[in-house]
């Protein structure tokens, strides 16, 4: 797939630089795109208004946002045209208030950038002074795919997500590829620490936490468990932590809000400081998901990741799945990516995370 990155940086109040390329950094393009065409969409963002059971709402506001980056002299359309036949990551770095906008929904007047075949993926970019591009690399091994699944259910929280029907679903979404499952049943990171230390080095390439996740205090929080049960409310350093030097090249923490930022996009969010502590790609949620959508999410995306799909390539179809069942919640799913992005995961292994009341399975 070629990679087409647009770094969008404010210049003012008013006015956003956006600089456009394709394989050199140097050789960029720029324009300025005034941001008062869109302020609706930016105070609209940090409300729930994108939580919709109107799917029109997704198609109009997907359309302003194509023909703000466009612009009346069609800068984007030419591009896509061009490497339309190869697929396209859409690599978009933003900052602040931009990062709320919901780019997934990007839509060109005949349909969602992502519905495309091959699809069109928005991919959130973390760019800085050092890693200026986003790269796609690596090769597969002929394995099965290794899953770390661990979920999590403290007490006096509520709802109970259904994470056994979660388990489930992945397992019979992969029942015809090679896949290997390894469940933590406590919930709590202490013990995901000592499992994953088990283990070798890069021994597991997908690591899944499931459970509720909010903003406290306007930071990202994931409600994990402490060892007798009760609720902890981890950060992505409380995650990276107990998982340092041995994080998966993916991880996917499906939880509310863990793909969102907090105090009007100044505070990042939970993938973006996973991405900070060494993560390669994470998987989130922008805002409140629906259970059945989340767990959807998941079955999709691991079907086609032990099929041996790139991960861009999983993701594109866990959009267009989700899109196709009528999921109400597809364009929260956000995938966050720093420098090099795997471009496929050794097709033998998945982590995750799952409650105490979930029995281990592992699938070969």
């Amino acid at each position: 797939m070629q990679t087409l990155h647009l770094d969008l940086k404010p210049i003012d109040e008013n006015y956003v630089e956006l600089r456009y390329f394709v394989d050199n950094p140097n050789q960029y393009k720029k324009r300025s795109l005034s941001l008062s065409e869109i302020t609706d969409l930016i105070k609209l963002a940090e409300r729930d208004y994108y939580v919709s059971f109107f799917p029109e709402d997704y198609t109009v506001t997907g359309r302003r946002l194509y023909n703000w980056l466009d612009g009346s002299d069609r800068t984007l359309q030419p591009l896509l045209d061009k490497h339309r036949r190869e697929g396209i990551v859409l690599a978009i770095a933003t900052s602040e208030k931009l990062a709320h906008l919901p780019w997934e929904v990007l839509h060109d007047g005949n349909g969602f950038l992502v519905q495309r075949v091959p699809a069109i993926v928005p991919v959130r970019w973390m760019s800085d002074s050092t890693v200026k591009k986003l790269t796609i690399e690596g090769e597969p091994e002929n394995r099965a795919l290794q899953v770390l699944f661990m979920a999590t259910s403290p007490l006096n929280v509520e709802p109970v997500l259904d994470f056994e029907g979660e388990e489930a679903r992945i397992l019979e979404a992969t029942k015809r590829q090679p896949l290997a499952l390894t469940v933590e049943e406590s919930g709590c990171l202490s013990e995901l620490g000592y499992l994953v230390n088990g283990y070798g080095r890069d021994y597991f390439d997908v690591l899944h936490l499931t459970g509720h996740a909010t903003l406290q205090d306007g930071q990202p929080r994931l409600i994990t468990e402490t060892a007798t049960g009760e609720a902890f409310y981890a950060s992505a350093g409380d995650i990276a932590q107990k998982l340092q030097f041995r994080l998966p090249k993916l991880i996917f923490v499906s939880g509310c809000r863990t793909g969102q930022a907090g105090n009007g996009g100044s505070v990042p969010s939970m993938a973006e400081e996973l991405l900070k502590s060494g993560a390669k790609a994470v998987l989130g949620w922008g805002q409140n998901v629906l259970d059945a959508d989340a767990t959807a999410a998941a079955a999709a995306l691991y079907e086609e990741l032990s099929a041996g799909k790139q991960i861009i390539e999983a993701v594109a179809c866990t959009y267009q799945t989700l899109i196709k069942n009528k999921a109400r919640d597809w364009h929260l799913l956000r995938l966050y990516a720093a420098g090099n992005l795997p471009s496929s995961l050794d097709i033998s292994k998945i982590v995750s995370f799952c409650d105490k009341r979930t029995l281990e399975r592992e699938v070969f």
